[in-house]
Parts: structure tokens; sequence; C-alpha cells
């Protein structure tokens, strides 16, 4: 087998694009790995825009940069911290404010449609994907 080369990732978010994500909502995407299912974004929420219910196959953390959301824990203000384990599962999660935050996921998150079915799955082939449509816009390597 292979030896294979840690990478070392800089990314300049800044200088990303905000990628569409949903109404009212989108990304940057910051790292994604195919090797442990793990992905970083940034995602921007404005006042009102709505994740759908859904359920955390990996775990996730939740740094509030900036703004108000609710979710099941309740209010997750500016500076706030959240960790959500694998398989929680909970309804709708709605920005008050406008918000800004760092998301890491550990595994695919799975979102319900109106009927209770899968409507849509976020995973790092999700993110890799979009990326590889256009990588200028999103990872860079550092110098």
């Amino acid at each position: 087998m292979a030896n294979r080369q840690m990478m070392d990732v800089l990314v300049h978010s800044s200088e990303l694009p905000w990628k569409p994500l949903g109404p009212g909502t989108a990304y940057r995407l910051l790292r994604v790995s195919a090797e442990t299912g793990v992905w970083t974004v940034m995602l921007k929420m404005e006042a009102g825009a709505v994740f759908a219910p859904h359920k955390h196959l990996g775990a996730a953390e939740i740094f509030m940069l900036q703004g108000l959301t609710r979710d099941r824990q309740g209010l997750t203000r500016t500076g706030d911290y959240l960790y959500e384990p694998i398989g929680v599962e909970h309804e709708a999660t709605t920005a008050i404010e406008d918000s800004l935050i760092l998301f890491t996921a550990h595994g695919p998150i799975a979102f319900y449609n109106d009927k209770g079915g899968i409507g849509m799955v976020l995973d790092w082939e999700f993110f890799a994907q979009a990326d590889a449509q256009d990588p200028n816009l999103s990872m860079k390597k550092a110098a």
C-alpha cells in the first residue's frame, strides 16, 4: 500500500464565493475528506431561512460566529458551541437573525421531506462533487 502524505490546508475563506444551498442559505466549503467523511463549511443563513427536520448520521460540531438560530436545544447565539452526537434527530433549525455558522459534520445528514421520507442527504460526496464542478471556487492548498 502506498504511503499517503497528509496535506495541510489553508483556506482564505473571505476569498471564496458563497454557493447556494437552499432558500436563504449559502455555504463556503472549507474542507472535505473522502477518507473520513468529515466536511467543514461556513454557513450563511438569512433571517427566516430554515433547515428542514433532519437526522445526523454522524456527529456535528457547530460554532455560531454571528447571529441567532432556534433548534432542538433552544436558542443558539453568537459565540455558542453546540455538539450533536450521531443519531440525533430533530425538527427544523430556523435562523432568527442573519447568521454565520462554522459547521463540521463527521458524517452525513439526512434531511426529511414533508412526507417524512429522506429528501436530501448532505455528505462529503455532495460537497466534493460541487467542488469538482468548479475547484477554483472552493478549497485551496497552502502555498
